[in-house]
């Protein structure tokens, strides 16, 4: 009995490949997302430390001029990153919501090829069937012949 053969197991092996490296960068992308969303919450809780901090000294009335201005000044610079790396985030994000399209469309392709090979491999084994069904019946009909015959010639 001949074996099936699907002619475009290259395909499916360029579609698997495609979609391990779509979710290789979905992966990459969620980290880089992770590790910025934990930035901006250390940043946030360096900010309150010192505005709290800030606000001890300027209660018991131990804030100097410089000292005053050097906070503020940090404080703004760290709200202008804080700014910048949000940016970042809705950006990285949005090309979050891009790569998992690209993976779902690549899934999508490898499970299309695999169906047409299943049912290409379907019809093959029906048709191998069928012609086994074929022989077999004209066995049968040879055997049943010779049987005849045979009772003609007794």
């Amino acid at each position: 009995m001949a074996a099936f053969k699907f002619r475009m197991d290259f395909l499916i092996n360029l579609r698997r490949r495609r979609e391990e490296e779509a979710a290789a960068r979905l992966a990459r992308r969620i980290a880089a997302i992770r590790e910025l969303e934990s930035k901006i919450g250390q940043m946030e809780s360096d900010r309150t430390r010192l505005s709290d901090d800030l606000s001890e000294r300027a209660a018991g009335g131990h804030v100097p001029p410089p000292l005053f201005a050097m906070y503020s000044e940090y404080l703004a610079k760290l709200f202008q990153d804080l700014k910048k790396a949000a940016e970042l985030l809705a950006l990285s994000r949005r090309e979050q919501s891009k790569e998992q399209a690209a993976l779902r469309n690549a899934v999508m392709e490898r499970q299309i090829m695999e169906r047409i090979r299943e049912k290409q491999a379907e019809a093959f084994w029906a048709e191998e069937l069928r012609k086994e069904q074929n022989v077999l019946e004209e066995m049968h009909a040879l055997m049943k012949a010779r049987r005849d015959r045979m009772e003609k010639d007794d």
